[in-house]
């Protein structure tokens, strides 16, 4: 059963990321597509917050699916222990390489999302930034 839980929360880990990826990027080509609309400034700037706040959840989300799936697996471990048994122990892999990929993919989402904030806050006070 601590299997069954740790593959289950690492299943969670994923979908929330996949599922949020692909919201946030459809949310930013909607916000790129009309972001000179003076029209819809206010809810260009919503849509910004939005896109922070949902790729910071689904950043909160994995972290914390990760961490019980990681009890999930320390208890294998405990379990193979006391029953002489060792699928689990004798996995080698280095530690925090995915999450610190993961955490890069999560800091280009924020700063993609925190610029284009940055670019509809300066039109509502009148300022073109033409770099950005």
């Amino acid at each position: 059963m601590a299997q069954n839980s740790a593959e289950h929360h690492d299943n969670l880990v994923w979908s929330v990321s996949t599922l949020t990826w692909g919201v946030s990027s459809v949310l930013l080509g909607f916000v790129l597509n009309n972001i000179t609309d003076n029209e819809l400034g206010v809810i260009i700037l919503l849509f910004c917050l939005i896109g922070v706040f949902l790729i910071l959840c689904s950043w909160l989300f994995a972290r914390q699916f990760r961490s019980i799936r990681n009890q999930k697996y320390v208890r294998c471990k405990e379990l193979e222990a006391e029953l002489g048994l060792v699928q689990h122990t004798n996995i080698k892999h280095q530690n925090g390489s995915q999450s610190a990929l993961y955490s890069i993919i999560m800091l280009l989402f924020i700063t993609t999302w925190t610029v284009v904030f940055i670019k509809v806050v300066a039109r509502f006070w009148g300022v073109e930034l033409p770099m950005i």
